[in-house]
């Protein structure tokens, strides 16, 4: 689908390798990373393996490349979001305990096509705004006392990322959709200021699951 953003682990150009190669030998001549490990790591660069790409980046693996080292957004007595440009892991953990939780990406990039996300929500709500061609996965996701309301598919365009959701939800409700067209407007100027130019994002309307 036009306009849907690349994952990251596609996005590299090959200086961004060599980069990345570079950066790794580095890491394991200074003894951060094990260098018998280190013909490993550089042979999941050429495949674009996000985890070994974040660690190539920062110098160590970033929170959400591991099943048990999620990215954790939690709002406690004050909410959480998610705008802008920023790079979506793996794996992410959503706690909307007092506060709410509102993750934005219409700017983001996947890491990969498959995002395990777990969510709970004790009194607070959370929202999530997609761009057209990504999906949701939401029959693992418990509503408890609260709502969950779906306006997107479950299904990904071809190279777009899926959300599946688990988890449960107490008081608090879900809201899933796609970005409006004001929203979509905003990111392409965004993103144009950043890179030039973008394709356009085209908003999807009225299409996928309702639940809840």
């Amino acid at each position: 689908m036009r306009g849907s953003p690349k994952l990251v682990a596609m996005s590299l150009e090959p200086l961004d390798r060599d980069a990345a190669r570079a950066r790794l030998r580095s890491l394991a001549e200074q003894g951060l990373i094990d260098p018998a490990t280190l013909d490993a790591q550089l042979a999941a660069v050429d495949t674009g393996d996000p985890r070994t790409l974040a660690l190539a980046q920062h110098g160590y693996t970033a929170a959400g490349y591991r099943e048990d080292d999620p990215l954790v957004i939690s709002a406690g007595w004050s909410s959480q979001r998610r705008d802008g440009a920023w790079v979506v892991p793996p794996y992410l953990d959503v706690q909307a305990k007092a506060s709410n939780v509102r993750l934005n990406f219409l700017q983001a990039q996947a890491a990969t096509t498959l995002i395990r996300v777990e969510v709970s929500g004790a009194m607070g709500n959370v929202k999530l705004i997609l761009p057209a061609g990504w999906a949701v996965d939401a029959d693992r996701l418990h509503a408890g006392m609260g709502t969950i309301r779906i306006r997107v598919s479950n299904q990904p365009a071809p190279g777009c990322p899926v959300l599946v959701l688990r988890g449960s939800l107490a008081m608090g409700n879900l809201k899933v959709r796609y970005g409006t067209r004001g929203q979509v407007r905003r990111s392409q100027r965004a993103l144009r200021g950043r890179r030039g130019s973008v394709p356009a994002l085209n908003p999807v309307s009225g299409a996928g699951e309702n639940r809840g």
